[in-house]
């Protein structure tokens, strides 16, 4: 069993396309690639809480995912401008198309 990603809860149409349209258009400016990063990493770190210990993986994942989802909609749907916890904490991801300076040799 698999984290579902931002493409198939999408598919799953109602409140789980709603969602995933919002966490993406929103907080990442139609980045679906920067979007599912940021979803993965929101998941991952409630599966790592207590509550979820000793469930079984595929049930874990599932609360973890419907808990991630009923988060970020209430950020999304709040009045005041929000933005993406883990925007908030994370370092800008690197253009692809942008190289990284090169060390000089000595």
């Amino acid at each position: 069993m698999t984290l579902r990603s931002l493409f198939e809860l999408h598919a799953c149409g109602g409140p789980c396309a709603e969602f995933a349209e919002q966490f993406t258009a929103r907080w990442h400016d139609s980045d679906w690639d920067a979007a599912e990063d940021h979803w993965q990493l929101i998941v991952n770190r409630l599966l790592q809480g207590r509550d979820l210990e000793g469930l079984k993986r595929r049930d874990a994942l599932r609360i973890a995912e419907q808990q991630a989802q009923t988060f970020a909609l209430s950020l999304l749907r709040s009045p005041d401008p929000t933005r993406c916890p883990m925007c908030a904490i994370a370092p800008p991801r690197s253009a692809p198309e942008s190289r990284r300076p090169a060390m000089e040799p000595r």
